[in-house]
């Protein structure tokens, strides 16, 4: 499950931060364990996991600094 919502934060966030993709998964994962965002499972027919909306900005801006500016 771990995996999956990491796939997910880092299929969102990386084109928005213009991040490169040979960001390892173990960057990856210590960054979004550092920020802790909020998660929600849905479930009204088909399941879904969202990042909570007060948490999408704070994680937002911890990941630019945690990953610098794109070069």
């Amino acid at each position: 499950m771990k995996g999956l919502i990491l796939q997910l934060i880092r299929d969102e966030y990386q084109p928005l931060l213009q991040l490169p993709p040979t960001l390892s998964a173990e960057a990856w994962s210590d960054a979004v364990t550092k920020a802790n965002p909020i998660l929600f499972y849905l479930n009204d027919g088909a399941p879904l996991i969202q990042i909570g909306e007060a948490s999408r900005q704070s994680l937002l801006k911890f990941l630019k600094q945690e990953f610098g500016p794109a070069q």
